[in-house]
Formats: structure tokens, sequence, C-alpha cells
């Protein structure tokens, strides 16, 4: 029954879906309001459609039906219940049709929510949103269906087992224990950790999010209203896409250190950099359209930065889901690929040609010169945030070139034109990168000091002057706890910059405003993040990336490791560390795993710190390395058992000190804090005399 459940609400949400996008397109060419209403209740209709269908399958894999081939697949008789829910984006057909409910519920949502302020976009809107979503479910129902079920058929050779959608003449339902036994497999292991468990949601809540702000952008294209209005529309939509596939990067790499023990969090991975590149150009938009909005220009450029973070989820979803490439991350190859790929093509193609006619006809023009030629030898105008703001743009296509060179472009045209694929390892992505990331982090650093318009060198000088201290301040510190690399310290000193221009901005805004209106330290700062929360958000998510910065410095630049093999009793020095090699267990996990695990104790400076217990899980399909970590702020002491002898009388251990690796997660966390306040709405704010506040206005005139 569920398995009908499935089928008839999955085909009733593409017939939707595409009749959404045919009504709106007509309803929006022939202004029947009639028309564009029908498809906008079709559109909104799709969700619950397959919300019902997703349901059906969280109850199927619940109660263990393992007829459903797809509930074979990703659980066992042994999977505990927590990780049956969570095998629904197990696997492709599964996460599909995830992928396809969230963005289902995306696009109700801006449909239901933008539908009177922006009705003139609506048509086209809907029509964008509800082709993609077509595209999606049809992989799901033609594809990829996760309702396939097995069957005992008769055959010349007896009775054999077929996958099939719809029940085949003469076919009965195998009996339970034999699915349970011959067909249910379990989810994969790398999938049991809880970093994984959620890592997979949030990255397709960022991709299908950032589907909102494209479809705002075509409606723009295509109805002609191209005024700030689709941009107002999806700055929420933009930020929110943005948080999700931010805290999808951030668990991917948690996920990666603790579970595929190698004592990293970033192996510069395919699959890893699919994900990473969209954030890149989605980062950029966000920064480049305040410009558009404050200053109306870098239109065009605007709409580029728009279709390319949505053209890179689709292709990066093309690129792990289609086989192009082999990863731990990936999915195997399936008959998605072709379609994927034909789709990102030509939607990618219909959205330039729209850019590039609307700019034939002058109307994606500027209103204002970011650089006026006639001043070029006027420096004011190089260090205005106009400019800066353009050079950081540059900097983020630049990261976006040089990692899609390195992970899909060198290894697929290699492979198309010399016949052998050429894979550029992290060494290429180490060198490339961090002179890019240091430019990013300068300009992190000056850009908030400076004005719309043009900037002096001597005002850009003073803002900086307090900064600087405090940041030379902070070097010191390095200096005295033993730092003697000028490379790190160098990286340091422009990472920590960023950090402390954006405290420093804070500061300025809170003290304006204690100065001219006499108020308290707490409610100056909470008047400020009230009246400007995107400003001061902002700063808090510079903040996130500073801390960040330097969690991947130390980590990346000092990471110490060493393999001892010991027998049990024995000490190994390593470091500031001592560990203790006490005993080794065998045992058997509730969900039939068999855990090998080796007890040790962590000393420093002579005192006991940790009691840790690296393991050695088999699995029928693949064993996988545990670590063991003792985290500090300073460090982690991070263990691996490598391998054992007799029953553990000998034991091999791979330790690593990855120092301040901590940083990353902390700063990430501050990271979210700074894009919740800047997506969170204005609070409303009282009058407050024009007397009074000359310091405060004039804080707020130069955001």
């Amino acid at each position: 029954m569920l398995a009908e459940i499935g089928l008839v609400t999955i085909f009733l949400a593409f017939v939707a879906a595409v009749y959404a996008t045919g009504a709106a397109v007509l309803g929006g060419q022939r202004g029947s309001e009639r028309l564009v209403i029908s498809a906008r209740n079709a559109a909104i209709a799709v969700f619950p459609l397959l919300l019902i269908a997703t349901a059906a399958m969280l109850i199927a894999l619940i109660q263990q039906q393992y007829q459903l081939t797809y509930v074979a697949s990703v659980t066992d008789p042994a999977t505990p219940l927590f990780y049956r829910i969570t095998a629904l984006w197990g696997a492709q057909k599964g996460s599909l049709l995830f992928w396809s409910v969230l963005m289902s519920a995306f696009t109700a949502a801006a449909i239901a929510m933008n539908w009177r302020s922006n009705h003139r976009l609506m048509p086209y809107v809907i029509a964008y949103s509800s082709a993609v979503m077509a595209f999606f479910i049809g992989l799901v129902f033609f594809f990829e269906h996760p309702f396939d079920r097995w069957w005992w058929v008769n055959s010349p050779e007896g009775i054999r087992a077929i996958e099939s959608m719809f029940i085949p003449a003469g076919a009965i339902t195998p009996p339970y224990e034999w699915l349970a036994t011959e067909k249910a497999h379990g989810l994969n292991p790398l999938l049991r950790h809880f970093g994984m468990i959620i890592h997979p949601p949030m990255l397709y809540l960022g991709f299908v999010g950032f589907t909102i702000p494209f479809a705002f952008a075509m409606a723009a294209l295509a109805s002609g209203d191209l005024s700030t209005n689709w941009i107002k529309a999806t700055r929420r939509w933009t930020l929110i896409s943005w948080i999700f596939l931010t805290l999808g990067l951030i668990l991917g790499g948690r996920w990666a250190y603790d579970v595929l023990g190698w004592g990293g969090y970033w192996g510069w991975d395919p699959v890893e950099n699919a994900a990473f590149l969209p954030w890149l150009i989605g980062t950029a938009f966000l920064h480049s359209v305040m410009m558009q909005e404050k200053r109306g220009i870098l239109k065009v450029w605007n709409m580029f930065l728009v279709i390319g973070t949505f053209s890179a989820v689709m292709f990066g979803t093309f690129a792990t889901r289609s086989g192009l490439i082999d990863s731990v991350h990936a999915f195997a190859r399936s008959p998605v690929g072709m379609p994927m790929f034909l789709f990102w093509a030509a939607i990618t193609l219909i959205s330039i040609g729209l850019i590039l006619y609307r700019w034939n006809r002058g109307e994606l023009k500027d209103e204002h010169q970011y650089f006026d030629f006639s001043q070029r030898g006027n420096l004011k105008v190089l260090f205005s945030r106009e400019v800066l703001f353009v050079f950081n743009n540059i900097v983020f296509v630049a990261l976006f070139v040089v990692i899609f060179w390195g992970s899909f472009g060198a290894p697929v045209i290699t492979e198309l034109f010399l016949g052998e694929e050429i894979t550029l390892g992290s060494q290429y992505f180490l060198q490339v990168t961090p002179p890019l990331f240091a430019v990013m982090y300068i300009l992190m650093g000056i850009a908030p000091l400076s004005a719309w318009g043009v900037t002096s060198m001597v005002r850009l000088g003073r803002s900086l002057v307090v900064p600087l201290i405090l940041t030379a301040v902070f070097m010191i510190v390095f200096v005295l706890g033993g730092m003697a690399s000028p490379l790190a310290l160098f990286a340091y000193f422009i990472v920590s910059l960023a950090g402390f221009v954006a405290l420093y901005e804070i500061y300025r805004g809170a003290a304006a405003r204690r100065t001219s209106l006499n108020e308290d330290w707490l409610t100056a700062l909470r008047a400020v993040f009230g009246r400007n929360r995107r400003r001061y958000g902002g700063y808090i998510v510079h903040l996130g990336v500073t801390v960040v910065g330097i969690g991947v410095i130390g980590s990346t630049m000092f990471q110490q490791e060493t393999t001892r093999t010991l027998g049990r009793g024995e000490v190994m020095d390593f470091g500031n560390y001592s560990m203790r090699y006490d005993h080794f267990t065998e045992a058997i996990a509730e969900d039939g795993r068999q855990m090998e695990i080796a007890d040790v104790t962590v000393f420093q400076q002579g005192q006991e710190v940790a009691r840790l217990r690296p393991r050695f899980d088999v699995y029928p399909d693949m064993p996988m390395t545990i670590a063991g970590a003792h985290s500090t702020l300073e460090a982690d002491y991070y263990v691996l058992l490598s391998g054992w002898v007799e029953q553990g009388r000998l034991a091999t251990f791979k330790v690593y000190i990855n120092p301040l690796v901590n940083l990353i997660w902390w700063g990430s966390l501050i990271l979210m804090l700074g894009t919740f306040i800047a997506a969170w709405p204005a609070q409303q704010v009282e009058y407050t005399p024009a007397r009074a506040p000359v310091a405060a206005r004039r804080q707020e005139a130069s955001a």
C-alpha cells in the first residue's frame, strides 16, 4: 500500500509541476490572472504531494518493509531506528526524493510569502521554480524511483527475484525472512555518524534554497522589472541558503575528521569542492548585490553571479550523482547523469541568453560609475568601498576558477583529449589557493573601513591604527608562545587584522551611540545591531571567518604526526604529551559490527588529561578506523588504532597533534550566529532626535 501511495503522489507532483510551469508562462504572456493563480496553486500543491510520498518512505523504513528495494538497500534488521530514519537520504533514490520535497517546500514558501509584494514577478518565478521541480521529480519517477519492489517470478531456470515498480504477471511477494537475509544490506558504515547524518540535509537545503534567488532573477529578466525588487525579495532567501550550505560544509569537514581516519578535515576531494564552488560564487553575490542596492551598479555582474551560483549547484549535483568522479562522498554511477547534464547546460544557456538580451537593449545599464577613469590617478577612488568590493568579487571568482580547474577541468579535459585522467592532488590546491585567501582576508580588513564613492589613504590609515595596534599585540602573544615562522606570523597577522577590524567597527558604532545618547554599553550594542542587522551581523560573520582562518593556519602549518607500536603498559612521548597503552578489547556492537578497541591514557606534564578508546570497526562490507581525541583550545591529541597482533599484545598507533583545530568549529558557530543576525527581520526603532547623535548618524551613513 505504501508503494502505491508513493507512486501516485510522485506522479501527481510531477504533473502539477509541469502544469504550473506551462500555465505560469502562458499566464504571464497573456496577462491572465486566472492562469497565474492556477499555476500558483499547482506549484504549492507539489509540496504536500511529495510530503506524503516522503512520509510513506519513512514509514516503510521504520517498519522495515524490505519488499521495497530502497529499504532493503539501506537498512537491515540490525539497523537502529535512528539510522533507519536517516537512511531516507542514505542512497541515490531516497536522497533525490528528499531533495525534491525540500525544493518544493522552499518554492511553496517563496510563492506564498511574495505573492502580493512581488506580484509582477510571480508568473515567471513560478515558471522557473516549477521547471526545476519538474525536472528533479521526473528524475525520481522515471530514473530513480524509490518505490520499486522485489518480486518472485517463475522462469525456465526456476523462481528468480526481479525489481519492478508494478506487479509483473504471475509474480508473488517474497517472504519477509528471505528479504531480510538475502536483500537487506544495511546503511553504508560511513554514514553512521552524527555529522554525516546532518551534513546531507544541510547541503541540500543550501543547494535547493539557491533556486529561489535564481528564479527571481530570471523572473526579473523575463518580465523586464529590472529594479532592485528581485534583490529585496530574495535577500533573506540567499542568506538562509548560504548559511545552510556553510553548515553543510562544516559538518562534512567534521565528519571527515572523525570518521575517515587521516587526521584532517578537508582533503580537496572533488565532491568536497563541488559543494564549495557554489559557496564561493554565492558569497561573491552576497557582497556584490549590496552595491546594486545602494549604488545601482553591477547589475549585469550580479545577474551572472546569481546564475553562476545556481549553475554551480546544478553542476555539482550532476558531478556527484552521475559517476563523473570517483570519491568516497559520491553516489554510484547512475542513469541520471545525461539528463542532469543536459538540463544544467540548457538552463544555463537560456539564462545567459536572457542576460545578453536585456544587456543589448540597454536595460541593465548601471546608474552610476563605480570607477571613474577620468580620476584614475586619484587613489581615493581606488580605495572606495565599491572598488574594494569589486576586488573582493574577483578573488572569489579566481578561487572558483582554480578550484574548478583542479577538480574537474584538468581531469575531464585530459581524459577527453589524451585518453588518460590526470588528477591534480591536494598539493596543487595548497599552492594556488593560499595567496588568494590571503588577499581575501586583506580586503576583509580594509573594505569595512572605506566609504562609498571615495576614500583617502589618510582617512583609511587613521581608521586602521587601532586594529593594527591590536593585531600587533596579538602577534607578540604568538611570538612569546614560541612562534618563530615568519610565514605563519604573516598569515596570522592578515587574518587577525580582519577580525580586529570587525570588532573595532562594532565598538565604534556602539561608542558613537553611547557618546551621543548617553546609553550604557549593552543598550548601545543592542541598538546598533537592531538598527542595522545586516551590517553588524556581517561583522560577526567576518569575526567567525577570522577564527576559522586562525584554526586552519595552525592545524595545517603545524600539524605533527607519528606512528609507534607499543606493548601493553608501554609509554610513548610525542610533543608535550605522553601516551600509555593500557588494554585491548574485542566486542560486538548492537548493530552487529565487531569492534577492536585499544584503551590508552594521555598525560601532559606528568598529569593524566584523558583516557581514549581509538577503535577499529569491522562491518560486513568495509572496516572503519574511529579516532580517539583529547580536545582543548590549544590542540587536539588525535589517536588512531592502525593495527595489532596477538589479540592486542602489540598495537600500532598513528598519532596526530593538530594545533588550534577546534577554532575551526568554534569559529563556524560564530559565523552562523552572524548570519542569523543579518537575516533576522529588522526591528522598528524609536525616533531619535536629530540634534544629538551626529557621530551615530555618520557611523550609519558609512554602511
